[in-house]
């Protein structure tokens, strides 16, 4: 039921090879052309938006990767710092 309306423009579209086009059938065309690429672009705009959610978890994850490894950098430094200290006295 949902295609009906393209079914029908598709079926009144009248294509002869050897004849030329008339404005109905230059109406129908551009309809169908019209509906394709609305529907073209809410896809888009669909993945649009999940692309930017995938780029916003994936900087978070980035920070969060970074904060550790900051973190246990940070942890060996001081354990280093304070094994070098207690044998050097």
């Amino acid at each position: 039921m949902e295609n009906e309306p393209e079914e029908n423009l598709a079926d009144s579209f009248e294509h002869w090879p050897n004849e030329p086009a008339t404005r109905n059938d230059l109406r129908i065309l551009a309809t169908l052309v019209d509906r394709r690429f609305t529907s073209i672009d809410v896809q888009l705009q669909t993945m649009r938006v999940a692309m930017q959610e995938d780029l916003m978890n994936i900087k978070e994850s980035f920070r969060m990767e970074m904060y550790k490894f900051a973190a246990a950098v940070i942890g060996t430094g001081v354990v280093i710092f304070s094994l070098t200290g207690f044998f050097s006295r």
